[in-house]
């Protein structure tokens, strides 16, 4: 879809048309979710990443500029206030959507959402690996972050299975090396935006693994549900709980 902008915007959708719609934004690496069968599901690719446009600078790519893609997008799908929601990156542009657009929100649901910056030991870890990107390694580069994030063995277990990796993979292969990197600067040089969630007033469950860290005392009247030793992607280990902490989500705030 071209947007009235020009930026081209891809999308996916899932599940019956005709029930309520849900946004389904992927995190910093593109992956649909399978939570919402019974739902009109949709699966953008924001801007920069999977199929949507790619950008070069870092300033074309703020949750701002995310959000303006999106918000036009939904006007063209005559879709007003959706529920919202993610994981990761996902679940932070969801949570942003919140609090600078309430009138387009009717709840959110967030997986590890970050509305905090980068810890040093983050930026740390982008210095040192920023190389492989500049040189093109971008498998390496995917290895080491699942590595960082996930741990070693569901490095393992993703790559005994070719299918999954490449599925994985394939996203960072649509990009250059310019726009690789704009993405991941613009990643680790994000501020702390905490006290905008105050803002927010539609319902919201925040999902956290113990393992990450979590924010839902700002949020005024959030949910939060903990997966035990789960870590930064608790929707991929532990997703029968997840998936069953979103459906008490949706009954409990009359998602039908």
């Amino acid at each position: 879809m071209s947007l009235p902008t020009g930026v081209r915007l891809h999308w996916r959708e899932a599940g019956d048309p005709v029930r309520p719609p849900v946004v389904w934004i992927h995190g910093g690496s593109v992956e649909d979710s399978r939570f919402f069968d019974r739902v009109h599901a949709l699966f953008p690719d924001t801007r920069g990443h999977g199929l949507s446009q790619k950008f070069e600078r870092p300033e074309d790519l703020t949750y701002a500029k995310k959000a303006g893609d999106l918000l036009l997008w939904l006007d063209g799908l005559a879709i007003e206030a959706p529920v919202w929601g993610g994981a990761s990156m996902g679940a932070a542009l969801s949570l942003w959507v919140a609090a600078h657009h309430p009138d387009r929100v009717r709840a959110v649901i967030s997986v590890s959402g970050p509305p905090f910056a980068p810890i040093a030991a983050d930026r740390e870890w982008w210095t040192a690996h920023r190389p492989l990107v500049e040189a093109g390694r971008f498998e390496d580069y995917f290895d080491a972050n699942v590595l960082l994030r996930l741990g070693e063995s569901e490095l393992k277990r993703l790559k005994a299975r070719p299918e999954r990796y490449a599925a994985a993979v394939n996203p960072l292969r649509q990009h250059t090396v310019p726009s690789l990197l704009a993405v991941l600067e613009e990643t680790y040089a994000r501020e702390e935006w905490i006290a905008e969630c105050a803002r927010i007033r539609c319902p919201v469950l925040v999902i956290a693994g113990s393992e990450d860290r979590f924010l839902v005392a700002t949020i005024p009247g959030a949910r939060l549900h903990v997966v035990a030793g789960g870590s930064h992607f608790p929707n991929r280990s532990h997703r029968a709980e997840v998936q069953a902490a979103v459906a008490e989500f949706f009954a409990e705030i009359g998602f039908d």
